[in-house]
C-alpha cells in the first residue's frame, strides 16, 4: 500500500476501502492514484486532491447494480434513463456521494472529478481531465490504443483528453451501446473551444 501511504487519511478509511473493492479493483485504485499524482505534478494541480480522487473514484465498485441504485436513493443521486441504461457509469455520481458520505472528503473538486470520471461532462476542470485520463492509462489498462494515450498524457492533457473521449464514443459506437450525453457535450464543447 505504498500509494495509499498520504493524503487519505488514517489507515482505517484505507483498510475500508480495501474491504469494499476486489483485490484487482483495489489495485487499479492504486494505479490511477499513483497516474493522476503524476499528471497533477506534470501539469500543476493540486497533488493532495489528484491524490485523494484518484484513490477514492471507483469507491462505490464494490457495490452490484442493485446495491448502487438502492444507495443513489439513499444519497438522492437522480438517475435519467440514459444512465439507468448505461449501468456500469452509475458508481461515479454515487461514488462522489460516498465519498462524502463514508469516507469525509468535502472538497468540491475532489468531488467533482470522482462524479465525471466515467462519461465526463462539459468543461471540465484540470483536475477532472487528470482523473478521467489517469482512469484510462493506469498499468493495468490493456486496450487497443493505450500506449498512444499514456504517451499523449504527458504530452498535452487536452488533447489526451480529446483522444480519451474520442476512444470512448468509438467503443461504444462499434458495440452499438449508448452513448452518453454527457459524453458528447465534453468532445463538443473540447472541439468548440479550439483544445
Amino acid at each position: 500500500d505504498r500509494s495509499v501511504s498520504r493524503g487519505l487519511g488514517d489507515v482505517y478509511k484505507r483498510q475500508k476501502l480495501k474491504s469494499t473493492l476486489s483485490e484487482k479493483r483495489y489495485k487499479h485504485s492504486l494505479g490511477v492514484c499513483d497516474e493522476a499524482v503524476k499528471l497533477a505534478e506534470k501539469y500543476g494541480a493540486d497533488t493532495e486532491k489528484a491524490y485523494t480522487a484518484g484513490i477514492l473514484h471507483d469507491c462505490a465498485k464494490g457495490y452490484d447494480t442493485d446495491e448502487q441504485i438502492k444507495l443513489c436513493q439513499k444519497y438522492g443521486v437522480v438517475l435519467d434513463d440514459i444512465t439507468l441504461a448505461c449501468k456500469p457509469v452509475i458508481h461515479a455520481p454515487l461514488g462522489a456521494k460516498i465519498a462524502k458520505a463514508e469516507y469525509g472528503v468535502n472538497d468540491k473538486d475532489v468531488l467533482d472529478a470522482i462524479m465525471c470520471h466515467t462519461v465526463a461532462k462539459e468543461n471540465m476542470s484540470l483536475l477532472d481531465k487528470i482523473i478521467y485520463i489517469a482512469d484510462m492509462i493506469e498499468p493495468m489498462r490493456d486496450f487497443v490504443g493505450v500506449e498512444e494515450l499514456r504517451k499523449a498524457a504527458y504530452e498535452n492533457i487536452d488533447m489526451a483528453f480529446i483522444l480519451g473521449l474520442k476512444q470512448s464514443i468509438v467503443f461504444n459506437a462499434q458495440k452499438n451501446k449508448i452513448i452518453h450525453p454527457n459524453t458528447l457535450s465534453a468532445w463538443n464543447y473540447m472541439l468548440m473551444n479550439g483544445k
